[in-house]
């Protein structure tokens, strides 16, 4: 592919590229959303068998939710595929197989948190059978655990695993060698890079969500040419240019297309002779004449 057929295709798919970015954004917020308004803090009950019991009352929020976080993860792939075809065509050097660990993983992910989630449901009904009394205090948080550890697949968790392996990668390589190439500032990519971490490491319950929708909503903007003061001229151009720093955007350095080793240098034989200094008689001479 030529670059200008490059360019027009990059033009041609930038706003579905966007709209998915965006989309999926807003569908990983709605997930977080509903799964904490269908919790309940119940008196005398551990974490965890409150949350067994919230999603066994609520099982419609509960499902919105995982449906929600699952879309949004399939929405994933056009928006790694777009900057994935946009970097290598500047040179980025991504391999080729690599495309298909984008569509794949997005894929296993969603289908991992949907079996998962029906498995919830199945020990959330069954736990709340047991009465009142057997799931209050530690007996009750000792009782959860038991029965999702039994209940679990380890054909789902493989499936949900393998999935945000993938995922997490695609959020790390694809900034990385994205911003080599010119398209993301360093600051998305580093933020990608985190997205990508939290996504497979899960630390902090909300962060990693709110950190990807973020970061997907810029990465929207920059498909689009949003972006506060501009994109790079690499999205112009079809080339590989470096992301302009702050300082170059207010010129006060040099622009990457033209930098100090780029000016002309004069041949140290045709450099003009300084013109010789006038030599100004001293203020004792003067004296001396004025006298």
């Amino acid at each position: 592919m030529s670059r200008e057929e490059q360019l027009r295709w990059e033009a041609q798919w930038a706003r579905p590229a966007a709209i998915c970015a965006f989309v999926a954004g807003a569908l990983l917020l709605a997930h977080i959303i509903l799964l904490q308004s269908g919790l309940n803090d119940r008196a005398q009950i551990e974490a965890l068998p409150d949350f067994l019991l919230s999603i066994d009352a609520d099982s419609g929020t509960f499902t919105a939710s995982k449906v929600c976080q699952s879309l949004g993860s399939l929405l994933l792939a056009p928006v790694f595929v777009y900057l994935f075809r946009a970097a290598n065509a500047r040179g980025a050097g991504m391999p080729s197989w690599f495309l298909y660990l984008i569509v794949i993983g997005p894929v296993l992910y969603a289908l991992g948190t949907m079996l998962g989630s029906l498995q919830q449901l199945d020990v959330a009904h069954d736990f709340a059978d047991r009465g009142n009394e057997a799931v209050r205090g530690t007996r009750g948080d000792d009782l959860a655990e038991d029965m999702l550890r039994d209940n679990a697949s380890a054909g789902v968790f493989a499936l949900s695993f393998a999935g945000s392996v993938a995922v997490g990668f695609s959020y790390v390589m694809v900034p990385i060698r994205a911003r080599r190439v010119g398209l993301l500032s360093p600051f998305m990519s580093i933020l990608g890079i985190v997205a990508g971490a939290l996504f497979v490491l899960q630390l902090v319950p909300l962060v990693p969500v709110v950190v990807q929708a973020f970061w997907l909503g810029a990465i929207g903007a920059i498909f689009l040419g949003n972006w506060p003061g501009g994109r790079g001229p690499a999205w112009r151009s079809g080339e590989a240019e470096p992301w302009p720093t702050s300082a170059q955007r207010r010129g006060l350095e040099p622009t990457p297309e033209r930098t100090a080793e780029d000016e002309p240098q004069l041949d140290p034989a045709e450099a003009p002779e300084p013109a010789a200094a006038v030599e100004r008689p001293s203020s004792r001479k003067r004296k001396r004449n004025r006298r």
